[in-house]
């Protein structure tokens, strides 16, 4: 489990390729690195994968077809940014929230606007069967991100990004039709699936 609230920005050092699914090779600062050990698992871009062949600067996780099925790390080359997050311990305080690292959909940046100090953004999704699970003043992850939903609508929904998120994020890197990782709140599902299995 992850928090949403983003450590690291990483990058992509080098990709291998093998029958369609991937070994991605990361690199980050070495302070943040000699934090992982070997079998972590860590949230990239708000998917969950699992950190070996550790180096002093870099390491290694597989990305599975399953997951490049679902999630927008299709699209990763050398030198693409990345959100890395380590995973939750029980001590650890819970200031986003609680984040599984299941990708449900992708979704497409519609809107950026500048607003004071902070940015708006609008997100497509990709499957409008997800929307039902996003409300207004609830929580979202977006590519990682733990976010307070502004305001939804037949397809889309709208988060504000503070100064600090963007500063410590990819999001800074975000052009207009960029495609992130979605993952709705794991409490609004497991709700629904209640709701419907009542004897």
């Amino acid at each position: 489990m992850f928090t949403g609230l983003i450590q690291k920005i990483g990058e992509v050092k080098s990709i291998n390729s093998h029958h369609g699914d991937i070994q991605a090779i990361l690199s980050a600062d070495s302070d943040f690195v000699s934090t992982i050990e070997e079998g972590d698992s860590l949230s990239v871009n708000g998917v969950c994968l699992t950190a070996y062949n550790i180096n002093k600067d870099s390491f290694a996780v597989d990305i599975s077809n399953e997951t490049l099925d679902v999630s927008s790390l299709t699209q990763i080359n050398t030198g693409y940014k990345v959100n890395i997050e380590t995973s939750l311990c029980l001590q650890d305080k819970l200031g986003g929230h609680l984040v599984s690292g299941h990708v449900d959909c992708i979704a497409k940046l519609t809107e950026l606007h500048e607003d004071a100090r902070s940015y708006r953004l609008g997100f497509k999704l990709s499957n409008n069967n997800y929307l039902k699970y996003i409300v207004k003043k609830g929580s979202i992850c977006v590519d990682g991100v733990s976010l307070t939903v502004n305001k939804e609508s037949d397809d889309s929904f709208f988060v504000n990004i503070i100064p600090f998120t963007w500063n410590n994020t990819i999001m800074q890197f975000y052009k207009l039709e960029a495609i992130v990782n979605i993952e709705v709140d794991r409490i609004a599902l497991h709700v629904e699936k209640l709701l419907n299995n009542k004897g």
